[in-house]
């Protein structure tokens, strides 16, 4: 009973007392991650800044993983100036070195229900791996340096764990920061697509939902022990299997 009571509990495993400026921290740091990720998206899709550093790599993958480094790193670094201000340990973010085997295990075991369609055609539907070894591993490399560890610090790690801080019910706290983290994708999406707000929103609006109900299933998976590389280990896969077969 107690190992089933386990299963389906969520807790956030913070020594550290949670209180309203942390909810507004959180909430600041929000804005500040969706208008980085606006300009940058303006940047990649309205100038040709980034481009002029292809004559550098004979690797699209390579170039796109470098190039994105930096960008992920400045996109979470006010975290960690605000866990330095408010004397929080790194721990509160769920990046902790205990448990590595076991996170990979919730990890990989997670992603299963989202891969599991495009393996299974490897097989029985004439699909194939579309990148040889060495671009296979900048691709894996990209979603997990530059997509999940980032977004996982963000959302799972720091604004879901804080924003407790103004919203006391987990439940509702779970599904805002869900809400929350299904619009920040929009900017640099619409950008992408060259669309205005609401003619991306029309067009993309079951996918943002998705993507919503997808945080609520990464915070569960998070909080099985409560660090960040479960859920991150999850969310590479979901993105990088599909990217390679086809």
């Amino acid at each position: 009973m107690r190992y089933i009571n386990h299963l389906f509990f969520i807790r956030f495993d913070i020594k550290t007392k949670i209180n309203k400026l942390d909810g507004v921290l959180a909430l600041i740091y929000y804005m500040y991650y969706s208008f980085f990720i606006y300009v940058f998206g303006l940047v990649i899709f309205k100038t040709e800044f980034f481009k002029k550093f292809t004559i550098y790599f004979t690797n699209e993958h390579l170039y796109k993983l470098i190039i994105y480094i930096p960008v992920s790193l400045l996109s979470i670094s006010p975290i960690f100036i605000i866990l330095w201000y408010r004397k929080q340990n790194l721990d509160t973010i769920g990046i902790k070195f205990n448990k590595l085997f076991q996170s990979l295990l919730i990890g990989f075991i997670g992603s299963l229900p989202f891969i599991l369609p495009s393996i299974i055609g490897l097989f029985n539907q004439n699909k194939q791996f579309l990148y040889n070894f060495t671009d296979t591993v900048w691709i894996f490399m990209y979603f997990f340096i530059c997509i999940a560890f980032t977004e996982e610090i963000a959302f799972r790690g720091f604004i879901q764990t804080r924003i407790e801080g103004i919203i006391k019910n987990k439940w509702v706290s779970i599904l805002f920061v869900g809400i929350m983290f299904g619009l920040m994708h929009i900017p640099f999406q619409m950008i992408q697509a060259n669309m205005s707000f609401i003619e991306f929103v029309s067009y993309d609006k079951y996918h943002l939902i998705i993507t919503a109900l997808i945080h609520i299933y990464l915070v569960y998976l998070y909080t099985r022990n409560n660090n960040i590389l479960s859920s991150t280990i999850t969310h590479t896969l979901i993105d990088f299997i599909p990217s390679i077969i086809n």
